[in-house]
């Protein structure tokens, strides 16, 4: 298996842990982790809506020498935020994380190795700040890998927490 078919089965595993959170008592999923923090549900509503946003706007962008101008990703968080907390049930929320995740793990599944190291300029930098690396899709979604593990530990920590 090569770097890309790693990274994208990374990428889709993280379906597998939020069906896990099905499980989860429905009352536990929209109080905050902690004060003054997110809920459950919100975090699972912004990863959608990242999804939803790197699927629908990023991606088709991302050619060799583009110029992308990303949106400002607070706006993406209050709409997520909102719509989790609307009164919808956690079953829709997870519903729709795992569907977005596996049409964007599709979508990618079908990119090719020069899709995936084409790169490109985001929001005026030929590099990521934070790793040094040039902006690719790869690198793109390797940062997404890691921002679902991120949340993965805050709600599994949460969650060991809780049943102790």
């Amino acid at each position: 298996m090569n770097r890309i078919e790693e990274l994208v089965n990374e990428f889709a595993a993280c379906n597998d842990w939020v069906k896990e959170l099905t499980e989860v008592p429905e009352e536990e999923l929209f109080q905050p982790i902690r004060k003054g923090k997110w809920s459950i549900a919100e975090i699972i509503s912004h990863m959608t809506y990242c999804d939803r946003y790197v699927l629908e706007e990023t991606i088709p962008q991302m050619k060799q020498d583009a110029n992308l101008t990303t949106v400002d990703f607070e706006v993406i968080n209050s709409k997520a935020s909102a719509h989790a907390m609307i009164g919808v049930k956690a079953v829709q929320l997870v519903a729709e994380k795992l569907q977005i995740r596996n049409e964007l793990v599709t979508v990618l599944r079908e990119k090719t190795e020069q899709d995936f190291f084409a790169t490109f300029i985001l929001n005026g930098e030929e590099k990521d700040p934070y790793s040094g690396y040039p902006h690719t899709l790869f690198n793109y979604i390797a940062a997404f890998a890691w921002h679902d593990n991120h949340h993965k530990q805050q709600i599994d920590r949460l969650l060991l927490e809780k049943s102790k």
